[in-house]
């Protein structure tokens, strides 16, 4: 008996998104999966915000990561690997915007009212990644969303570069050796130039 209530409130919950997805617009529906290979459709893909693909000079960086999910921060945990290691846990906070709805009643009396009722939570996750030697990463974010007894999977993944910041702005010097020859080289240019041009 227990395991048909959950079954069903999992039902329930999963045609409630997907009707308001298709008939109010509310982006809750993606192809996240779960254990057994279906699609876990409470959940929107992970959006790596940064790193991003590009060559840092710092090695000291923020990763930021979002993501939408119908029941919130308190049923989902995002972690990640940074170059193949254990996994960290990400703190997650989540908000959600109020939906605006318009009611008009008989009498012509228009009432607008603000709701939170089946409307996704924004997950957000922030943390420092930290002492980041020189050279190529990768991070790859996972995220867990349950809901009852229905688990949804996600994961996204990044390359990025810590470079040298002295390597990418240096500008080598002149070498003063070079001047005394280079002075020598003109004057006897220019002392032929002169014969040459004495003789004509």
């Amino acid at each position: 008996m227990v395991h048909v209530l959950k079954k069903s409130f999992f039902v329930s919950i999963l045609f409630s998104s997907l009707f308001i997805h298709f008939l109010l617009g509310v982006p809750t529906v993606s192809a996240q999966y779960t254990s057994d290979g279906q699609v876990f459709p409470l959940a929107g893909p992970i959006n790596i915000i940064s790193p991003t693909n590009l060559t840092y000079e710092s090695n000291n960086l923020t990763l930021n990561v979002t993501s939408i999910f119908l029941l919130g921060p308190k049923y989902a945990t995002f972690s990640y690997s940074l170059d193949g290691a254990s996994n960290v846990t990400i703190p997650l906070t989540g908000t959600q915007e109020p939906r605006e709805a318009t009611r008009t009643y008989e009498n012509g009396t228009i009432v607008t009212v603000n709701s939170t009722l089946m409307v996704p939570f924004t997950l957000n996750g922030i943390t420092s990644l930290l002492g980041l030697s020189e050279g190529p990463h990768q991070i790859v974010v996972y995220a867990r969303y349950t809901a009852n007894n229905v688990i949804g999977y996600d994961e996204s993944t990044v390359n990025f570069t810590i470079g040298s910041s002295s390597e990418s702005t240096h500008i080598p010097e002149f070498p003063s050796w070079t001047i005394l020859p280079l002075f020598l080289i003109a004057s006897f240019i220019v002392i032929v130039c002169k014969r040459i041009v004495r003789i004509h």
